[in-house]
């Protein structure tokens, strides 16, 4: 890895440019974790440095473990992949129409954004201090301003992809329903524990004490956003605080696995199948997208952007290679165009992979 006076020597001045307070960076190369380090501040006009283990929210990053965890049930034979999600669900049911009469949706449509479900403009926002968290059942049934109307297919499930922060509250209620424990506890005992990712949390604030060394949200002119900790009451879909290097760790151990490794919560085959590309859609994995560059060549995608953080992790299956990069700012702009894609770019060209590309 180039030495900080190369690659990232004009950093400090691109992030006050900016307005990004601080940001953290990991790079892995060949299944390591080669470099990490964090840069600025965890919250501007305040000394506290970002170190490597400050932590910082994910956002729809979130999806990718979310993914892990269901897939890890079915490994165990208490889930279907391809079964009627309603068989498993106990609280709420997905009401059936005539898109849903013959095609049920099952844990692969909804994994895959291809459900057929369609989020409506404005929902799923970040909860307002002033709101107490609704139940998740509410959510699905319409009930809140978070989704206006009940959950139901709009297509055909597996006709169309749709990328769906609905269709992840499902899977959340569905991995509930399974395990019998809240969410954050399941994602614990089924994720984030056996791995040892111990910087990494599905957060609820309003239950949990702040971990030590969380950054708090900027907006896009790099002032701090209200409430400093957005919360989205939805944990499935955008609730991980995680730092680079345990979001390296995860998908170093994750790439390792598809190559036949047997040091993840999934085994080769179910590794591969996160990895793999299914249904309508050539570039949705399981939590992850697949895309191939102009050679071929599989990468994965994952990344998250909500109020006031902004994060990508871009990787390379073939040689366990890739980098994720997180900053505690929203800049107003998707990854390919912000500090985020830059950086990307700048450690991309030295190690020979395409340019950063937005999902």
């Amino acid at each position: 890895m180039p030495k900080k006076n190369d690659i990232f020597i004009d950093l400090e001045r691109e992030m006050k440019s900016e307005n990004v307070p601080g940001m953290g960076v990991a790079v892995f190369s060949h299944g390591q974790i080669i470099w990490q380090k964090g840069f600025g501040v965890l919250e501007k006009g305040k000394a506290r440095p970002v170190k490597v283990n400050t932590v910082f929210h994910a956002c729809s990053i979130s999806k990718m473990f979310t993914a892990a965890g269901a897939l890890r049930l079915v490994q165990e034979g208490r889930l279907g992949l391809e079964d009627d999600v309603n068989g498993y669900m106990r609280s709420w049911k997905l009401q059936d129409n005539e898109y849903t009469a013959d095609t049920k949706v099952t844990l692969l449509h909804l994994l895959s954004h291809q459900a057929g479900f369609i989020d409506p403009e404005g929902s799923f926002d970040v909860l307002s201090k002033l709101e107490q968290p609704p139940a998740m059942n509410d959510i699905l049934s319409g009930q809140t301003r978070f989704l206006q109307e009940p959950l139901q297919s709009s297509c055909t499930p597996g006709s169309r992809f749709s990328y769906s922060d609905a269709g992840y509250c499902l899977v959340g209620q569905l991995i509930e329903e399974v395990t019998g424990m809240p969410f954050s506890t399941a994602m614990n005992r089924l994720v984030l524990q056996p791995l040892g990712l111990q910087r990494s949390l599905f957060w609820n604030i309003y239950k949990v004490k702040k971990p030590r060394g969380t950054s708090a949200g900027h907006d896009p002119h790099g002032t701090t956003v209200k409430g400093k900790y957005p919360f989205y009451p939805y944990p499935a879909a955008a609730g991980l605080w995680s730092t680079p290097g345990e979001l390296a760790e995860f998908v170093v151990r994750l790439l390792a696995a598809g190559a036949g490794g047997r040091d993840f919560i999934l085994n080769p085959e179910f590794a591969r199948l996160m990895l793999s590309a299914h249904g309508c859609s050539e570039e949705a994995g399981l939590g992850v997208f697949v895309p191939r560059d102009a050679k071929g060549q599989v990468y994965l995608v994952s990344q998250g952007w909500g109020i006031g953080f902004q994060c990508k992790v871009y990787a390379f299956p073939a040689e366990g290679s890739g980098v994720v990069v997180m900053m505690n700012c929203d800049p107003g702009k998707p990854q390919n165009e912000s500090l985020v894609g830059k950086i990307i770019n700048k450690i991309g060209g030295r190690k020979g992979w395409p340019s950063c590309q937005s999902m």
